[in-house]
């Protein structure tokens, strides 16, 4: 089984699309606090996913360095686009970026994590390939029942990423086939990569155990109040 068969065996296994959270979001179950709260701890993963991506571009080779910058920029700037869901989700003004959960923080350091530059990639390629299907899906799902326009600012960064991750999964598929044919051990770096890939994949799953812990925890309070 090849490095890239190994990890899309690993995003079918650890499919956020099934964690119960969007399953609610596909259905239109979410109460306008929940959609809030994920808005801004999503926003940390954004940031991590820049993160992560700028960190393959400094340790890319001659070869690689130009096409992964260009990734990096890209992400960099989606940044505020994430915003712009951020502020039209929130429930009062947006002045400043939301702390970051426990299981947030969890995710992010595991979307930076790697390493070597085989690791980075995967974990970028683990993310990246699922992402134009998760768009989808939110975008649809905030259409159909959060009343969002389909073309509107606020939905530019699911817009976005249901195509441009195609096109970046594509490009880590690529340097990962390259770089693998290098590896003087590629049998073990391909196991330290799906490693890897797993706990990015399980980082995301996390942080939606924390958007959905923290509203029951303040459904609670509402209840006992």
């Amino acid at each position: 089984m090849d490095v890239i068969t190994s990890l899309d065996q690993a995003r079918a296994e650890i499919d956020v699309l099934e964690h119960p959270f969007y399953r609610r979001w596909r259905n239109g179950e979410l109460r306008p606090q929940e959609l809030s709260s994920y808005a801004h701890q999503y926003g940390h993963a954004v940031i991590a996913l820049a993160q992560a991506s700028g960190q393959a571009a400094r340790h890319a080779d001659a070869d690689h360095a130009d096409a992964l910058r260009a990734h990096a920029v890209e992400e960099a700037s989606h940044v505020e686009l994430w915003d712009r869901f951020a502020r039209a989700a929130a429930l009062r003004p947006l002045r400043v970026r939301a702390a970051a959960a426990a299981e947030t923080r969890e995710c992010a350091r595991s979307w930076t994590a790697g390493e070597d530059q085989l690791e980075r990639l995967a974990v970028l390629y683990a993310i990246e390939a699922s992402q134009p299907a998760v768009s989808r899906t939110k975008l649809e799902g905030l259409v159909q029942h959060y009343g969002y326009a389909v073309e509107g600012p606020a939905v530019e960064y699911f817009r976005v990423h249901a195509v441009r991750d195609h096109d970046h999964a594509r490009l880590a598929r690529a340097l990962i086939g390259q770089l693998i044919e290098r590896a003087t051990d590629g049998g073990l770096a391909t196991s330290r990569m799906v490693r890897r890939a797993r706990r990015a994949l399980r980082g995301n799953w996390r942080l939606l155990d924390g958007v959905e812990a923290t509203d029951r925890g303040a459904s609670a309070l509402v209840g006992d109040g």
